[in-house]
């Protein structure tokens, strides 16, 4: 059916992030890249690269994410991460650093859209 041959068309180039490993966070702080030769050729060049052992790892993220929002001194924070799985494992951390009295937990692995997390993530980040 018409589904079959939309598949086959060549794919446009979607915007792609790095995803840290073990626990599948996106690497917000590299930014997004506008395609995934891009993001593999930054990946590449950075100074610890090792094939296999490398924590970055491009992939086109699909939604939704799963994002962890907290304050600290220095502002608003978000961290998102592919699979609800890798940002339950990252919340324990966070709940330690809450009980240590330095951060305040906002959200805790709420689903978002890539995009509009991408967009809170820029604006947590540049608030003073």
């Amino acid at each position: 059916g018409p589904t079959a041959e939309v598949a086959d068309e060549p794919i446009a180039p979607q915007p792609t992030f790095i995803n840290l490993l073990p626990w599948g966070k996106v690497d917000f702080t590299r930014g997004q890249f506008a395609s995934m030769g891009e993001c593999n050729t930054f990946v590449r060049a950075l100074p610890n690269y090792s094939g296999y052992t490398t924590a970055e790892r491009c992939q086109p993220i699909d939604d939704p994410v799963y994002c962890t929002g907290w304050q600290d001194d220095e502002g608003n924070h978000l961290d998102c991460f592919k699979g609800v799985g890798g940002c339950e494992v990252e919340l324990k951390r966070h709940d330690l650093l809450a009980e240590s009295g330095t951060r305040t937990i906002a959200t805790r692995c709420e689903t978002s859209a890539l995009d509009k997390a991408w967009t809170r993530y820029q604006t947590a980040d540049t608030s003073e």
